[in-house]
């Protein structure tokens, strides 16, 4: 029989448990220098929950309960109550939490949490009144996440510090402030894949993502929030918390906007590798499943993911590659593989060559490739110098292919256009950026015109 008691704070505890690893939170080890409030709890075994749905609302709206718990919805208003999971009104987040129907004032939904993760909820007949169950496995801590470069991590517990647990809308306030750092939002993105998983971590999938909030309009340029980083980190964190979604990759953007739903993919690409320990085969084969462009832009997830992430992230043994001979994998990879392959390739390389431009591209051109691969190598290394055109440091942007092929210059130039628009640049500040080029000002224009935004 529940207790009959109603839970307004859970009994609460600042679980710091400080040591040279970090904090402890939500089953991660986490960032040294980010101070967060916790709300814990570590009941007796077969302690159950209730929650009341009152004139104002879910009381509590935040509940943090063990794997196996069941929790008590009881209406004691006179509005009917159909709790589910978000987003409304497709309840697809965690498609078992859902009432199906009203419940009276008086009667009682009754849900056993079995998988870890963060739901939010809502009333489905009044989608305003909203709520939080943050499931835990306490028994199996995830491991801890941290892509943040040495520099920006400073940056980075500043921006988490900008989270408040009891408030989703916090996650607007945190996008603005990195929309307003016109330096910083273009070279965020190993950054702000921290950034998603801690908002996973604190609203769920569909609040962290920002398009079922009912409070605030969508978040139109969440895909642009540092090049699709955020979104990524939160697809990683997904996944970690309920690696079940392997087996049905395509469900998992089905709530997200058209023109964002190609970052979601990437993102699960990641989200595969975490899930699947780095099995890059295995995680290329599930991207398969979802048809059409979909599947490149997972692919493009998987590689990016075995390029530039560590074994520590998805408990694997071994890198999947040697770091001597980063395209070796590229090369023995399927046809339609290969593309999305050679454009992350370089991350191999700058992995032990931090900061060497030249040699990225001497890599992508003289390593005996098909011209069909190189194009892919240059426009990868044009992806990551974009960041010259963030400190404008313009001339050793084009310097790196001086003397090439109107080909290879177009590859190049479409991988720093391209980001460019990722990262939210605008169309003006790019026409600027190729004027002020010496002699590829043409085929940068070029680029522009015949790659629409």
């Amino acid at each position: 029989m529940l207790k009959k008691f109603q839970l307004f704070v859970l009994s609460v505890s600042l679980v710091i448990l400080i040591s040279g690893m970090g904090l402890f939170f939500f089953g991660h080890l986490i960032f040294p220098s980010a101070v967060v409030q916790v709300i814990s709890f570590s009941p007796p075994a077969g302690l159950e929950y209730k929650v009341l749905y009152t004139k104002d609302g879910y009381e509590p709206n935040l509940l943090e309960v063990p794997v196996g718990s069941r929790v008590e919805f009881k209406n004691v208003s006179d509005i009917p109550m159909w709790t589910a999971s978000d987003p409304h009104p497709i309840h697809s987040d965690f498609a078992e939490f859902d009432a199906r129907h009203d419940y009276d004032s008086g009667e009682s939904y009754v849900f056993q949490f079995i998988k870890p993760g963060t739901f939010g909820f809502h009333n489905h007949e009044k989608s305003i009144d909203r709520g939080i169950v943050r499931v835990i496995d306490y028994k199996n801590p995830l491991p801890n996440i941290d892509k943040t470069k040495e520099g920006q991590r400073a940056v980075r517990d500043k921006f988490l510090a900008m989270f408040n647990q009891k408030d989703p809308d916090s996650v607007f306030k945190l996008i603005d402030a990195i929309e307003a750092n016109n330096a910083l939002s273009r070279d965020c993105h190993d950054m702000s894949h921290d950034l998603g998983h801690r908002a996973y971590e604190l609203f769920g999938f569909s609040s962290a993502m920002t398009f079922s909030n009912p409070n605030r309009l969508s978040h139109t340029s969440v895909d642009d929030i540092c090049a699709g980083g955020y979104i990524h980190g939160i697809l990683e964190e997904l996944f970690l918390h309920r690696p079940e979604l392997k087996s049905q990759p395509e469900t998992i953007c089905s709530s997200i906007p058209d023109n964002n739903r190609g970052s979601c993919f990437h993102g699960v690409g990641h989200g595969l590798m975490f899930v699947n320990k780095r099995d890059v085969p295995v995680s290329l084969n599930a991207c398969r499943s979802l048809g059409g462009a979909d599947v490149y832009r997972c692919f493009e997830g998987v590689w990016m993911e075995m390029f530039w992430g560590t074994t520590d992230h998805a408990g694997a043994d071994s890198l999947g590659w040697t770091l001597e001979k980063p395209l070796t994998a590229c090369v023995n990879a399927q046809e339609d593989e290969k593309p999305t392959c050679f454009l992350y390739a370089h991350l191999g390389y700058l992995r032990t060559h931090p900061k060497d431009f030249t040699g990225a591209v001497d890599l992508c051109v003289n390593s005996g490739l098909v011209e069909s691969d190189v194009l892919f190598c240059l426009k990868g290394v044009g992806i990551t110098m974009m960041k010259h055109f963030t400190s404008h440091n313009l001339g050793s942007s084009e310097k790196l292919v001086e003397g090439f092929t109107p080909q290879r210059k177009y590859a190049y130039y479409a991988g720093v256009i391209g980001y460019s628009r990722l990262s939210g640049v605008s169309e003006t500040d790019l026409k600027s950026f190729c004027k002020v080029l010496k002699t590829d000002t043409q085929v940068c224009l070029t680029v522009m015109k015949n790659e629409p935004r």
